[in-house]
């Protein structure tokens, strides 16, 4: 048989873990403000690391290279931009509740592209090829999750793929800060606009059609 840990030292490996979790976070939640606002080229490792109070050695302990930060930072941003927990549908029983809770989603969107400036996506595509097209993924990924739960609140009369694709045509084009600059309005009323046409026609005014439930087999005895 092997030896059992000394006592207490499960108990402290566990707690080192968590340290270093949350030390991770740290540096990760630092870099990302700073690359977002100002895009990755402009984030001095050696500068992140004094703003954070700790040594070059520590910050590269956690992420040996700036590229594995950018890694883990399009993981963690494809998830908060794709913003499917606002899209919460599962009780909406109607077209104008379903349109205020796309309203809901567009202001999620919005906020999570309110402070990042177009250096970061032309540093991320130029510089990092692999991580924007795991980026691209990830959020068309989260897209074809949204899809079954807008699917049953769109008019029968329209095909779903042509419906969601113009949605996402619209809302991505409106998104970009250029087109709210030039009409003088903020990007959240440029997105919450343009979600407010495209649910105007193509959300359904008759009753939501909801797949049913899929019968249970009978219990044997």
């Amino acid at each position: 048989m092997g030896r059992l840990p000394p006592r207490g030292s499960v108990g402290v490996a566990r707690g080192s873990a968590e340290s270093a979790a949350r030390v991770r976070e740290r540096i990760l939640r630092a870099f990302s403000t700073r690359a977002k606002r100002a895009g990755i080229r402009a984030v001095v490792m050696g500068e992140l690391a004094a703003e954070l109070r700790m040594s070059p050695m520590t910050l590269y302990k956690h992420f040996p290279s700036k590229h594995d930060l950018v890694s883990a930072m399009v993981d963690a941003w494809a998830l908060e931009l794709a913003a499917i927990e606002a899209l919460d549908l599962g009780r909406v029983d109607d077209r104008q509740a379903a349109l205020e809770r796309l309203l809901t989603w567009a202001d999620a969107f919005t906020a999570s592209l309110s402070n990042v400036s177009p250096a970061f996506f032309k540093d991320l595509h130029r510089d990092y090829p692999d991580c924007w097209a795991r980026f691209n993924a990830l959020i068309e990924e989260r897209k074809r999750q949204a899809a079954p739960l807008l699917g049953p609140f769109l008019r029968p009369d329209l095909d779903p793929n042509v419906a969601l694709l113009m949605l996402d045509y619209l809302v991505t084009h409106v998104a970009d800060p250029r087109y709210a600059e030039q009409l003088g309005v903020s990007r959240q009323e440029a997105v919450r606009t343009a979600v407010s046409i495209w649910g105007d026609g193509a959300l359904s005014r008759g009753p939501v059609l909801r797949a049913a439930p899929s019968p249970r087999a009978p219990r044997r005895r």
